[in-house]
C-alpha cells in the first residue's frame, strides 16, 4: 500500500485533540457519581419504571430510560456518543447478576 491511501485518515484526526489531553474519568468515579444521580432520581422513576434500565451520563447528570440495557444505552449514545454510562436496573441493587450451578468435583472420575 502506498502512503497516499492513508492521508484522508491522517487529515481527519489531525484536527482532533490528542488522547492525552482529554479528561480522564475512572470507573470508581463513574460508580460514585452514578450512584449519587440515581439516588436523586430514583423516587421519581421507580414508580413508573420499576424493572426497567437507566443509563446515566455522570458528568451532566442526564439519564436515559429503556426496557432493556441495550435500549437505555442506545438512547444515551445518541446524545453522548463518546461517553461511558452508569447503568442500573431501576429498583434493584445491581443492573445484572451472575450465578450458576457448579457440580462438585468427583475425584473418583479422574483417578
Amino acid at each position: 500500500m502506498n502512503k497516499q491511501s492513508f492521508s484522508p485518515n491522517k487529515q481527519r484526526f489531525s484536527s482532533n485533540k490528542s488522547l492525552t489531553s482529554l479528561p480522564t474519568i475512572y470507573p470508581t468515579e463513574i460508580a460514585q457519581k452514578g450512584t449519587q444521580v440515581y439516588q436523586k432520581i430514583s423516587k421519581q422513576i421507580e414508580k413508573d419504571h420499576l424493572g426497567d434500565f437507566v443509563a446515566i451520563e455522570v458528568e451532566s447528570g442526564k439519564y436515559f430510560l429503556g426496557q432493556t440495557q441495550i435500549e437505555a444505552i442506545e438512547k444515551a449514545k445518541k446524545s453522548f456518543p463518546t461517553k461511558i454510562f452508569y447503568l442500573m436496573k431501576i429498583g434493584f441493587p445491581t443492573a445484572v447478576t451472575f450465578s450458576g450451578y457448579q457440580r462438585p468435583l468427583s475425584y473418583g472420575s479422574i483417578l
